[in-house]
């Protein structure tokens, strides 16, 4: 879904469900004198109590889970990007044919990350030039043999962070092919409905005060729900996670290739 398409269902959702909960409370009032929603006070607003509290322990369990996984998401994106760093710093400590040879393949599959897999990951895909990047560095380690026990450290360390760094990459990807189950939001919509709903039982004078109470009610609700969607897809969401730490890389490549990080020969 892109930025625009969420943000559009977003905004939809949250004026859809004030507009509905208006319009329901002024068709109750219409064919349901006040008199008899009066006598309804008190019963209805211990029942309302009870269902408003089963739905916010509900909304907010989920919100929680929602952003919980978006942390996540964010964790692991800084994660892949430090085990990437880690690997180009390694990458000092080896014969100059070697280092260069990784240095360029490191720097291509960041590249291929921000310009390939995130727009990928927008639609819960992978992208198979990043993975081939991925696998290209797998054969330049297994192709290399250390010399000395100073290269054999460096090496171990290296194998170390390259599995990591698949570790890491493969939960990127999960996170962004998992989002809130259908069912969840069938429960949260259904829910909503009737927490509104009973609203419409109220009997008030003024059809104004029971007009901004239930529009209150209806927006908070409907703010919420927008919340956990924009979250609910951590790369394809209106709060996404972007690709700020794999950015980063390019100035700390070039700093440490200048600098020779980690060779102390």
């Amino acid at each position: 879904m892109s930025l625009v398409a969420a943000w559009f269902w977003g905004i939809l959702l949250v004026g859809a469900t004030v507009f509905l909960a208006v319009a329901g409370a002024l068709l109750v009032r219409r064919l349901v004198t006040v008199e008899v929603l009066e006598r309804q006070n008190e019963v209805a607003g211990f029942i309302h109590a009870v269902i408003g509290v089963v739905y916010a322990v509900l909304l907010g369990f989920t919100a929680l889970i929602v952003w919980e996984a978006y942390q996540k998401a964010h964790d692991r994106v800084e994660q892949e990007a430090n085990e990437l760093a880690d690997l180009f710093r390694n990458a000092q400590a080896f014969p100059a044919d070697v280092r260069s040879e990784l240095e360029t393949q490191l720097r291509a599959y960041a590249r291929l990350v921000v310009e390939k897999e995130w727009p990928a990951m927008a639609e819960r895909r992978s992208s198979g030039e990043t993975w081939e990047a991925y696998n290209q560095l797998w054969r330049t380690y297994q192709r290399f043999r250390p010399q000395n026990e100073y290269e054999n450290a460096w090496y171990a360390q290296s194998l170390t962070r390259l599995n990591q760094l698949g570790d890491r990459r493969r939960l990127r990807l999960l996170s962004s092919q998992i989002g809130a189950p259908g069912v969840m939001w069938a429960v949260l919509l259904g829910a909503g409905v009737i927490t509104i709903g009973f609203s419409f039982l109220f009997g008030t004078r003024h059809a104004a005060a029971q007009v901004l109470m239930t529009s209150g009610l209806a927006m908070m609700i409907g703010l919420v729900l927008f919340f956990i969607l924009a979250l609910d897809h951590p790369f394809a969401g209106i709060a996404r996670v972007e690709p700020d730490a794999f950015h980063q890389l390019a100035d700390v490549f070039d700093v440490w290739s200048q600098t020779g990080a980690g060779q102390p020969r």
